[in-house]
C-alpha cells in the first residue's frame, strides 16, 4: 500500500489532552514569524512568592508530563476537582499563558468553569460555542462575580444573552470583541445582573438605545467601556439621551471610568452625556469628534479628573491647554497626534493636520510642571514637535521638567526627537535623584547610541521601546547593564541590531559579557 492514502487518514483535529505539540516549546514561540521584535527577560522578585504561587508554577510546568500516564493522571484529576474555587482562576490563567494547546474543550468544562471568576478568550484554540453554553449549568450562579468572554466574533447575540441569566451576583462583565453582542445580551444583563460595577462592551454591536435599560438597572456602575462600536453617531446616540430623559433626575451617579474611543460622537452628544456623570474620573475620547473638551467639564467635580485621552482628535492647542489647566489632579494624559481624526490609530501620520508644535509644548510644560500626581504622558505621533528646534529646545525642556518625573512617557513617532533632547533625563542636582520612569517609548524617532548615557540613568526602567531608531547593539549594551530592572526591550525594525538578535537581545548581551566582548 502506498504511503499517500495513509496520510489522508491521519487525525487533523485538535490534539488530545496532554499531547505535546511543537507550538508548546519555547523555541517554537521564539521562532513564530512576527513583525514584532520584543526581547524579554524575567527579573527575580525581591520577595519570596506565596507558597500557593510556587505550587501553581510547579503544577503548570509539569502538567503535560503528569497527563501522559494514567498512574499519575488519575490522582491529578482528582486533586484538580478538589482544588478550592478561589484558586481555579489563577491556575487556569497560568495554563492559558504557558500551554494553551492542551486546554481542550472537555478539560475546560470539567475542571475550570467554576470559582469566582471565569475568563475565556479566543486565543484558546479548541474553545467552542458549547464551552460558553456550558457556563450556566456548570458555574453556580451565586458564586460568579466576574465573567470575561473576549474576542468571540462568530457566536450569536442569543448565546451570550442566555449565558448571563443565572448570574444575579455578577459584578464584572467583559464582552470585548464579541462583535455580535447586541440588544438581547444587554437586556439580559439589565434584568439578571443588577449589581454590575464594571461593563466592557468595546467592539460589540450594542446600540445606544439598547444601553438604556442597563444604565437604569445598574445603579452601581463604575466602569463603562464602549470603544470601537460601529454606528455610534450623534443621531443614534440621541435615542439614548431621549430614553434616560424620561426618568427625572437620572444620573450615572457612580460612574468613574468612561471609554468612548473610536466612536463618532461630537460635542453635541458628549456634553449632555457628561452632565449625567458627576463622579467621572477617567475619560477616553480618543478618535472621537470632540472639539471643545473644556465645555464638557463645567461641574466642580471635574477638577478631580485623573485620566484624559484626546489622542487623534481635532482639538486645537488653545482648547487643549485651557482644558488641562483646569485638571490639576491628572495622573494620565494622552495627547497623541492632535489634529488628526480618522477613527483608528492607523490614521496617524498626516503631519500637515497636526496642531501641537513647539510653542504649545512649552505652554503645556508650564502647566504640567506643577501637577503633583502626574504619572503617564503620551505625545505619540505629534510629528511637528522638534522641527527646526535648538538643542536646548521644547522637547528637552519638557523631558527635564515633566517627563523625568513620570512613570510612563511615550514619545513615539516624533521623528525630530534626537538624542540630545534626552539629556533632560539627567538630574541637574544630586537632590533631584534619578528619573522615575518605568516605561519609555521612543519608537520611530531619530535617537541613536548617543542617548545611551541619558537613558542609563533611568534606574527604575522596566520597558524601553527603540524600534525603528538608529540604535545599535553597542549603544544598547550599557543601557542593559545600568537598568537592572529592564524586562522588555522593543527592537522592531531597529536596523543597528541583527535581525536574529532582536527577540533575544538580553541573551546576546549575557553571552557577550561571558566571553569578554562586553
Amino acid at each position: 500500500m502506498s504511503k499517500h492514502p495513509r496520510s489522508k487518514r491521519q487525525r487533523t483535529g485538535p490534539p488530545a489532552f496532554g499531547e505535546a505539540s511543537e507550538a508548546d516549546s519555547p523555541s517554537a514561540q521564539n521562532n513564530i514569524p512576527s513583525s514584532s521584535a520584543l526581547s524579554t527577560r524575567n527579573i527575580s522578585p525581591i520577595t519570596v512568592p506565596a507558597l500557593t504561587t510556587l505550587c501553581a508554577r510547579v503544577f503548570v510546568a509539569n502538567l503535560v508530563n503528569l497527563s501522559k500516564h494514567e498512574r499519575t493522571w488519575k490522582p491529578t484529576r482528582r486533586r484538580l476537582k478538589a482544588l478550592p474555587d478561589a484558586l481555579v482562576p489563577k491556575i487556569f490563567a497560568m495554563l492559558r499563558a504557558s500551554c494553551p494547546t492542551v486546554l481542550n474543550n472537555p478539560f475546560i468544562v470539567a475542571y475550570f468553569l467554576r470559582g469566582p471568576s471565569v475568563v475565556l478568550t479566543n486565543d484558546l484554540p479548541d474553545l467552542k460555542e458549547s464551552t460558553i453554553s456550558a457556563i450556566p449549568s456548570t458555574v453556580p450562579g451565586s458564586t460568579l462575580s466576574q465573567l470575561e468572554l473576549a474576542g468571540f466574533d462568530k457566536f450569536p447575540d442569543s448565546r451570550f444573552a442566555s449565558t448571563l441569566k443565572p448570574f444575579t451576583s455578577l459584578r464584572v462583565l467583559v464582552l470585548r470583541g464579541c462583535s455580535k453582542v447586541g440588544p438581547k445580551t444587554i437586556v439580559a444583563a439589565a434584568k439578571c445582573c443588577p449589581l454590575l460595577t464594571v461593563v466592557n462592551l468595546s467592539y460589540t454591536s450594542v446600540t445606544p438605545a439598547s444601553l438604556v435599560p442597563l444604565a437604569l438597572a445598574c445603579s452601581h456602575l463604575e466602569v463603562l467601556k464602549l470603544a470601537g462600536i460601529p454606528n455610534w453617531t450623534d443621531a443614534t446616540f440621541a435615542k439614548f439621551l431621549a430614553g434616560v430623559a424620561l426618568y427625572k433626575d437620572f444620573k450615572l451617579q457612580n460612574l468613574r471610568t468612561l471609554k468612548l474611543r473610536q466612536t463618532s460622537l461630537s460635542d453635541s452628544s458628549l456634553h449632555p452625556l457628561m452632565s449625567l456623570c458627576p463622579s467621572i474620573r477617567r475619560l477616553d475620547l480618543s478618535f472621537t469628534l470632540v472639539l471643545h473638551p473644556l465645555l464638557l467639564f463645567q461641574s466642580p467635580n471635574t477638577v478631580l479628573l485623573e485620566k484624559l485621552s484626546l489622542t487623534s482628535t481635532r482639538v486645537l492647542s488653545n482648547d487643549m491647554l485651557a482644558t488641562i489647566s483646569k485638571l490639576p489632579q491628572l495622573k494620565t494624559l494622552s495627547l497623541g497626534a492632535l489634529g488628526e481624526r480618522q477613527g483608528s490609530s492607523a490614521a496617524m501620520g498626516n503631519a500637515s493636520a497636526l496642531t501641537m508644535n513647539n510653542d504649545s509644548l512649552v505652554r503645556l510644560t508650564d502647566i504640567l510642571e506643577n501637577f503633583q500626581h502626574l504619572e503617564s504622558v503620551s505625545l505619540v505621533g505629534n510629528a511637528k514637535l522638534g522641527l527646526t528646534e535648538r538643542v536646548d529646545g521644547a522637547l528637552l525642556d519638557f523631558i527635564s521638567r515633566v517627563g523625568r518625573k513620570c512613570k510612563s512617557l511615550n514619545l513615539a513617532g516624533i521623528q525630530s526627537l534626537r538624542s540630545a533632547s534626552l539629556a533632560g533625563l539627567v538630574p541637574d542636582t544630586a537632590e533631584q535623584g534619578p528619573p522615575q520612569l518605568c516605561s519609555l517609548i521612543l519608537n520611530h524617532t531619530n535617537v541613536d547610541d548617543e542617548a545611551a548615557p541619558f537613558i542609563s540613568c533611568c534606574v527604575s526602567l522596566g520597558t524601553l521601546g527603540v524600534g525603528s531608531t538608529k540604535f545599535t547593539s553597542a549603544g544598547l549594551l550599557p543601557i542593559i547593564d545600568a537598568c537592572t530592572k529592564l524586562e522588555k526591550l522593543d527592537l522592531t525594525s531597529c536596523r543597528g541590531v541583527k535581525v536574529v538578535d532582536r527577540r533575544r537581545f538580553f541573551e546576546v548581551s549575557h553571552y557577550l559579557r561571558d566571553i569578554g566582548l562586553h
